[in-house]
C-alpha cells in the first residue's frame, strides 16, 4: 500500500539530500527569504468522503485513484472529439487477429453525460490474458472526459460488468472547489455517486504544491481498507528501522509531537499523529502526518491521512520556504476543518 511507505520516505529521503552537506544540529534558524502562507484565505476541498479547506495558494499537483479495481483520469477542458478519439484509440488497439472487441456499449447520452464501454481481448499462444476494460464518461457541462480503465479474469467477470456499469452510470463531473450534497467519493474534477451501503476497495493519494513556498507538499491519502494494519507510529518505526539512515534520522530528528489527536471538536474524528522537526542544508522544517485508522470493510469510514510537508528539496531548494510556524498552524488549520461528508 502506497501509504504504509509513505512518510518513512520523506523522512530519509531528506538524509539522502543532506549527505555531505555538513548539518550541525546547533545549525540556526533564517526567516530570510521566507514566505508565510495566508491561513485567512481557505478554500473548500474534499477528496473521498472526506472535505477540509486549504490556502488558496495550494494547488493540485496530482492524483491516483482506484475505484472498486479500476483506475480512473481525467482531462478539463475537453471536447467531444476528444471523447470520440479516445474510443477510437481502443478500437485500433484491438483490431488485429491477436487482439480483438469482446463486447462494447453503444454511445449513450443522458443529459449533459456521454458514455462508452469497451471490453478488448487479446489471444497468445500461451493462452487468454484477462479482459480488459475501457469507460468513457463526457460531462459537457464542464468539458470533463473521464477515462476508465481496469481488468478482470474469468472469476470476477460478473463483477466488474457490474461495476463499470455502476462507474459510468455515476460519475459526473465537478468543480474542485464545490462540495457534493449527496453522497459519495470526491475525486480530481468529479464525484461518484455512492452511498456506501456496499464495501468497495477505493484508494487516492492527492498532492498540492504551493508556487511560492516551493518546499512545501501537501499530500492527502485515504483508502477503504480491505485488511487490519499496523497504525502510523508502529509503521513508521518498523519502517525506519529498516532504512540505511536509522541512526542517523533518530539522531537528527525531533519529534515534537506524536500520540492521539482528536480534529475538528464541532464534528469529531479520532486519529494519530506524528509532528517530527527534519534537518535541512539552510536549517529545518517539519513533517506533520495525521491519521484516521477507518474501519476495515467499511466503505463509510474509510482511512484518512494528511501530511503537511515543509522540507522537500527537489529543484535545488536547500532550505523550507516558510517559517516552521507558519507550517504547523497550517496543519492545525487544515485539520480543524476536517469532517465526513
Amino acid at each position: 500500500m502506497m501509504k504504509k511507505r509513505f512518510i518513512v520516505l520523506m523522512i530519509s529521503s531528506i538524509f539522502i539530500s543532506i549527505s555531505g552537506c555538513g548539518y550541525a544540529s546547533d545549525n540556526k534558524e533564517s526567516e530570510v527569504g521566507k514566505t508565510m502562507i495566508d491561513l485567512n484565505n481557505m478554500q473548500d476541498w474534499c477528496v473521498g468522503r472526506y472535505t477540509f479547506k486549504l490556502p488558496k495558494e495550494a494547488k493540485i499537483i496530482d492524483e491516483i485513484i482506484n475505484y472498486d479495481s479500476f483506475k480512473i483520469e481525467s482531462k478539463i477542458k475537453a471536447t467531444r472529439e476528444d471523447f470520440n478519439n479516445s474510443i477510437i484509440e481502443v478500437e485500433r488497439k484491438y483490431n488485429t487477429k491477436e487482439d480483438f472487441i469482446k463486447d462494447k456499449t453503444p454511445v449513450e447520452v443522458q443529459g449533459n453525460i456521454i458514455t462508452k464501454i469497451i471490453w478488448g481481448h487479446s489471444n497468445f499462444a500461451q493462452g487468454r490474458t484477462p479482459v480488459h476494460v475501457y469507460g468513457f464518461v463526457y460531462d459537457q457541462s464542464l468539458r470533463t472526459l473521464f477515462t476508465i480503465t481496469g481488468t478482470y479474469s474469468k472469476k470476477f467477470e460478473q463483477e466488474s460488468i457490474d461495476g463499470i456499469k455502476y462507474l459510468v452510470k455515476n460519475l459526473k463531473a465537478r468543480d474542485n472547489n464545490k462540495i457534493p450534497t449527496e453522497q459519495g467519493i470526491c475525486l480530481k474534477n468529479g464525484f461518484i455517486k455512492d452511498n456506501g451501503k456496499d464495501y468497495k476497495f477505493t484508494r487516492q493519494q492527492v498532492g498540492f504544491n504551493f508556487e511560492k513556498a516551493p518546499s512545501v507538499v501537501i499530500t492527502v491519502e485515504t483508502e477503504a481498507l480491505y485488511k487490519a494494519e499496523d497504525n502510523l507510529l508502529v509503521r513508521t518505526e518498523k519502517n525506519l528501522q529498516k532504512s540505511p539512515n536509522y541512526i542517523k534520522t533518530k539522531n537528527q530528528t525531533k519529534d515534537l509531537r506524536k500520540g492521539e489527536k482528536t480534529v475538528n471538536q464541532s464534528s469529531p474524528v479520532n486519529g494519530l499523529e506524528l509532528v517530527t522537526q527534519v534537518p535541512m542544508e539552510g536549517g529545518t522544517g517539519v513533517i506533520a502526518t495525521w491519521e484516521h485508522a477507518g474501519t476495515v470493510n467499511s466503505a463509510q469510514d474509510p482511512l484518512f491521512s494528511i501530511t503537511v510537508d515543509t522540507a522537500r528539496t527537489e529543484n535545488y531548494v536547500k532550505a523550507s520556504s516558510i517559517p516552521n510556524n507558519n507550517g504547523l498552524q497550517m496543519y492545525e488549520t487544515i485539520l480543524n476543518s476536517l469532517k465526513k461528508f
